[in-house]
């Protein structure tokens, strides 16, 4: 068998002791682990080299007949369930690697699960913001053991078989190429927890379903499809765990009166021919109930757009409006008197009225750049 220098395949001197080398294992384990080099397996091989030399250093007796004869006898062993120092740093190598908290050898800690509703607003709720009472079924701590799981409302103990981690490594493969894979932990079910009475309620998980109202507050400007999260508003936790959160998407009902175009509110009025002809002022209604005066000027075509800086919806977590478009269209009545019609009759003859030529009807978003156009000039 070729001779592998573990010392230097670690970066570590000879006299060097358990906490150097372990430190050194863990920075080159997180640089070359295959979670980090997806299909490299130069770097998948120099994970295994470097794992099989902390497995030696580490341990005092395997280092003492490295040192002395360059080998070690049985390093290479068969698989078989166990949970040694290699395995607890492996574990540790992951946690590192995802930004988790590392795993206590003692009571494990379990979240609880998100709940996810959604919650229909109206306009008006949007525009000034709203508290709503929203009520749901959630995991909440069991009474009948106060959330200990256990009928003698005893604390639950870390499972003995995987000391409260949940899960049991195994050692796979043989020589060089030996691997450590992870597996729920039979004993415990993969919960890290020993409870050898578990409460007849809750069957041993500490909470149970419950009804509860949450008030939530939701500030202006909420989009429909936007999720709202309150922590700790979701599921509990089992056996005292921190609960999830409460996740709430925003669901807008539609309107009677007003379109929404972002935090801009577009509102269509009808007037009559004379109105536009003649001039006019109409009241534009807004989400806050009032009324604002708007001035129709003589000669005003059907279709035109005004904005009303300031009248539409807030920006979400801003102080900042929208504005109020409003668009004019001329009313043409289905039914006429007599009278009326003769009235009509005789505009029409009217040269005034008689365009030579009928000019091709303007969408709104170009009446909307027809604007922006006057007002920058």
């Amino acid at each position: 068998m070729k001779y592998k220098d573990y010392y230097a395949i670690l970066g570590v001197s000879r006299d060097s002791d358990t906490a150097t080398i372990k430190a050194a294992y863990r920075k080159l384990a997180l640089q070359y682990h295959p979670d980090r080099n997806p299909g490299n397996k130069e770097a998948e091989e120099k994970f295994k080299e470097i794992s099989e030399a902390y497995e030696v250093l580490s341990d005092p007796e395997k280092r003492r007949q490295y040192d002395l004869f360059g080998t070690v006898g049985g390093a290479a062993g068969g698989g078989g369930g166990y949970a040694d120092p290699f395995a607890q740093v492996v574990e540790e190598v992951f946690e590192s690697f995802f930004g988790g908290r590392r795993r206590s050898r003692g009571r494990p800690v379990i979240q609880g699960e998100d709940v996810r509703l959604s919650i229909e607003l109206t306009l008006e709720e949007i525009a000034a913001g709203t508290t709503r009472e929203v009520e749901y079924v959630r995991e909440d701590i069991c009474d009948h053991c106060r959330g200990t799981g256990s009928a003698e409302r005893m604390p639950p103990k870390p499972c003995a078989t995987c000391q409260g981690t949940g899960q049991v490594a195994y050692r796979v493969g043989g020589g060089f190429f030996q691997q450590i894979v992870y597996q729920p932990c039979s004993t415990c079910g993969g919960s890290g927890f020993y409870i050898p009475h578990p409460c007849p309620i809750c069957e041993g998980k500490g909470v149970r379903p419950k009804r509860h109202v949450q008030v939530v507050d939701i500030p202006p400007g909420a989009v429909g499809g936007m999720t709202l999260s309150l922590r700790g508003a979701g599921h509990k936790g089992p056996w005292g765990g921190p609960a999830g959160d409460l996740l709430l998407e925003i669901v807008e009902k539609p309107h009677p009166t007003f379109a929404r175009d972002g935090e801009d509110l577009i509102y269509e009025v009808w007037v009559s021919y004379p109105d536009l002809v003649l001039g006019t002022t109409i009241e534009v209604p807004t989400l806050t109930g009032e009324s604002v005066s708007l001035r129709i000027e003589p000669g005003t075509p059907s279709g035109e757009v005004f904005k009303l800086p300031g009248k539409g919806l807030p920006r979400y977590g801003s102080r900042r409006k929208g504005n109020l478009f409003v668009q004019v269209h001329v009313w043409v009545p289905r039914k006429v008197s007599r009278q009326e019609k003769e009235l009509l009759e005789q505009m029409r003859k009217s040269q005034i009225f008689s365009p030579a030529k009928r000019p091709m009807e303007k969408s709104f978003l170009q009446r909307l750049k027809d604007l922006f156009r006057r007002e920058e000039g």
